[in-house]
C-alpha cells in the first residue's frame, strides 16, 4: 500500500507530535506508522518494558540484538528509585542509553496490585513524566478489576475521563495516551471510548484488561478489544495494556489492537518459564530447546541447567525477546500478505480458551469485521477448521451473491450456490477447502457479467451487455473488456478475478460504482493527473469497503477510479495516509 511520503500536499506534511498513517490492513489488524515526534513507530509492534532497577538486557542490546523499535519504562518506578535524581537532570533517552521513543507508564496498576496510594497524585505524576522528559505520557487513570460492580467501575471511569481531561491541557509537546476503563461492562466501555475520544489523544490504551490474560478469560478480553475498535475513531493506534505473550499477539492484532507492552520475557525468566507461540514451557522440563533462536542454537541445556541462577534468568530472558520479537515480525508478515485469519487459527489451537474466544468473536462481532477485512486479498482463502466459517470473507462473499442473477450454478460449501461465471472469482477460486469444488464450465459472457453484478450490485451489468469479451488464449482467462468502437472499459485482475473499470467503465457502471469526492479543486486537479486521493481531502458515500473499486469525483466530474484502502468511515477520521489510489488513464 502507498506512503504519504513524498506526496504533492504540503497540509499533508505538516509537522506533528503524533500522527498515524495506515500502510497495508488484513483482518482487523493494520500495518501503520506511527509517527511520535521525530520518532517513527512500526505497528503492530511491542513497546519492551525497561525497569531501571533490574536491566537483565540493556537498551543498548534491545536496539543491537532484538531490533526493538520501542521502550516503555514505569514513572512511578522510578519516581521511588535511588536513581530519580539522575533521571530528572538527564532525561530518560541519556539515562537509559536509548535514542528512540520511550513511553512512560503512570504505574496505575503497579500501585493497584501492591495497594499503594500514589505519592504524586494524577498531576505530580504528569509531571514528573514531563521532568524525565517521556515521548508518550500516561496518565494516572483509576484501575478497574474485572470483579468490579458496576456502580465502582463507572466512578473510576468518571474519574478516569476528569484525569485525561486535565492531562490534554498539561501535556503540550509529547504524546497522551488516553487510558479506556469500564471492567468488563461493555456499555461503559463505549461510553469511555466516546469521551476519550473527544479529548484527542495520541493513542488509545485499553485498560483493566491484565487480570482477564491472567485468568484465560481471553472471550471477555475479545469482546472489550472488539468493542472498543468499533467505536474508537481510526485516527490512532490501539493499545492492549499489559498483552505480552507472543502466543496472543495475533489474536489481538486480527482483533484490533496496534501495540502491546509487557515485562513477560523478564518475569517469566524469574521463574525459569521458557516463552513459544504455543504456551510457556519449564527450563528444568527440557530435554532440548524447540527453538532456533541465537541464544537456543547455540547453548547446552545441560551445560545450562548446571549454572549459577542468574546465567539461566539471563539466558531465558534473551530466548524469551527472541521469541517475542520474532512474533511480532511474524504478524507484520501475516498482514503484508494476507494471511492473519490463518496465522490466528494456527496460534489459538494453543488453548481452549483462545479457540472459544476466537470463534465468538468472530460470530458476535461479525457486522464490524465485514466493515474492517479486505474484499480482496494477495493470498487464497484457507480452510483451517470450524470457525473458517464464521470469518467474513464467506459471511461477505454469502451476502454478495445475492446480487448475482443465476441460471447456472454449482454448489461450494460453505458458500452455497455460486453461479458459475464466478468460478474463478474472490473467494471462490482461490479458496483450498476440505471439499473438492465441482468443475464447471462457463461462457466469457458469463464471467464478466456475473463479476460485475457481484462487485457492483444486482443490475450493474446491464449496461455491458453488448461489450466485447478479449481472454487469453492460453488460460481462457478474461482481459478485458471494450466498446464496439475499441474503447476499454476495464480489466480483470488476474489473482482475483475482478473487474477494475476505466473512466469509461466506471460512467456505465453509474450509480452502482460508490463515490469519493473531493471538494478541494487543487486537489481534484493533482487527483486528475493520477496523483492518490489522501484521507484528508477524501468525502466518501456510505458503504465503503477496503479493497473495493471506487469512483473519485469533483463537482459532480469523474476525475479517476481506483481501489479504496479505507472503508468510508476511516476516511472522514484519518488525518494522514492514502485513502484511494487511482486510475486515470483512458485508453482506446
Amino acid at each position: 500500500m502507498p506512503s504519504s511520503h513524498g506526496c504533492d500536499f504540503k497540509m499533508l506534511c505538516q509537522s506533528s507530535i503524533s500522527m498515524f498513517e495506515l500502510l497495508d490492513r488484513d483482518a482487523a489488524a493494520r500495518l501503520g506508522k506511527w509517527t511520535v515526534g521525530k520518532h517513527t513507530i512500526r505497528t503492530p509492534n511491542i513497546a519492551i518494558v525497561v525497569n531501571p532497577n533490574k536491566m537483565v538486557v540493556s537498551p543498548a542490546e534491545l536496539k543491537r540484538d532484538f531490533k526493538t523499535d520501542l521502550i516503555i519504562t514505569n514513572a512511578y518506578i522510578i519516581s521511588r528509585s535511588a536513581q530519580k535524581e539522575r533521571f530528572e537532570k538527564e532525561g530518560l533517552h541519556k539515562a537509559l542509553g536509548w535514542d528512540g521513543p520511550i513511553y512512560t507508564d503512570s504505574g496505575t496498576f503497579q500501585m493497584f496490585s501492591q495497594n499503594i496510594t500514589p505519592e504524586f497524585g494524577p498531576e505530580g505524576t504528569l509531571n514528573f513524566q514531563k521532568a524525565i522528559r517521556s515521548d508518550i505520557m500516561t496518565p494516572l487513570d483509576v484501575f478497574t478489576t474485572p470483579k468490579d460492580e458496576k456502580a465502582q467501575a463507572k466512578k473510576n471511569l468518571v474519574e478516569t475521563i476528569r484525569r485525561i481531561k486535565h492531562a490534554r491541557d498539561m501535556i503540550t509537546d509529547s504524546a497522551l495516551v488516553g487510558p479506556i476503563q469500564g471492567g468488563r461492562f461493555l456499555d461503559l466501555r463505549i461510553q469511555a471510548c466516546k469521551q476519550v475520544a473527544k479529548l484527542q489523544p495520541d493513542v488509545f490504551a485499553i485498560g483493566g484488561i491484565v487480570p482477564f490474560m491472567e485468568s484465560y478469560r481471553f472471550s471477555e478480553l475479545v469482546d472489550i478489544l472488539l468493542t472498543c475498535k468499533g467505536t474508537l475513531p481510526a485516527n490512532a493506534p490501539i493499545h492492549a495494556f499489559g498483552a505480552g505473550h507472543p502466543m496472543i499477539f495475533s489474536l489481538l492484532a486480527a482483533f484490533g489492537a496496534d501495540v502491546f507492552d509487557s515485562a513477560m520475557y523478564g518475569l517469566a525468566a524469574e521463574r525459569g518459564a521458557y516463552l513459544t507461540v504455543s504456551g510457556t514451557l519449564q527450563l528444568d522440563e527440557l530435554a532440548e530447546f524447540p527453538c532456533s533462536c541465537p541464544e537456543c542454537v547455540n547453548a547446552s541445556i545441560k551445560e545450562l541447567k548446571s549454572q549459577p541462577i542468574e546465567n539461566r534468568t539471563k539466558f531465558l530472558t534473551r530466548h524469551n525477546l527472541y521469541v517475542t520479537m520474532a512474533e511480532m515480525r511474524e504478524v507484520r508478515t501475516a498482514i503484508r500478505q494476507g494471511w492473519v485469519w490463518e496465522l490466528v487459527q494456527q496460534r489459538v489451537r494453543a488453548h481452549p480458551a483462545l479457540l472459544l474466544a476466537f470463534a465468538s468473536g468472530l460470530k458476535k462481532h461479525a457486522k464490524l469485521l465485514q466493515k474492517l477485512d479486505p474484499v480482496s486479498k494477495p493470498s487464497a482463502f484457507l480452510w483451517s477448521g470450524e470457525e473458517s466459517w464464521s470469518r467474513p470473507e464467506i459471511l461477505r462473499a454469502q451476502e454478495w451473491l445475492r446480487r448475482v442473477r443465476q441460471k447456472k450454478y454449482f454448489k461450494l460449501e460453505p458458500f452455497g450456490k455460486v453461479p458459475v461465471g464466478l468460478k474463478s472469482c474472490y473467494p471462490f477460486g482461490q479458496s483450498v477447502l476440505p471439499n473438492k469444488p465441482h468443475k464447471v464450465k462457463a461462457s466469457a459472457s458469463e464471467r464478466a457479467l456475473q463479476t460485475i453484478e457481484y462487485q457492483f450490485g444486482k443490475g450493474a451489468s446491464r449496461p455491458f451487455q453488448k461489450a466485447e469479451i478479449e481472454s487469453s488464449r492460453k488460460t481462457g482467462r478474461l482481459r478485458r473488456l471494450w466498446t464496439k468502437d475499441k474503447r476499454l472499459l476495464g480489466t480483470f485482475r488476474p489473482s482475483d478475478g475482478f473487474f477494475l473499470p476505466t473512466l469509461d467503465g466506471a460512467k456505465l457502471l453509474g450509480k452502482g460504482i460508490k463515490k469519493v469526492k473531493i471538494n478541494d479543486a487543487d486537489v481534484a486537479k493533482l487527483v486528475a493527473e493520477g496523483k492518490a486521493v489522501f484521507a484528508k481531502f477524501a468525502v466518501p458515500s456510505p458503504g465503503i469497503l477496503p479493497s473495493e473499486e471506487v469512483a473519485v469525483v469533483h463537482n459532480g466530474k469523474l476525475l479517476g477510479v481506483g481501489r479504496a484502502y479505507l472503508n468510508s468511515e476511516e476516511m472522514k477520521q484519518m488525518k494522514r495516509g492514502v485513502a484511494v489510489e487511482v486510475r486515470t488513464r483512458r485508453e482506446s
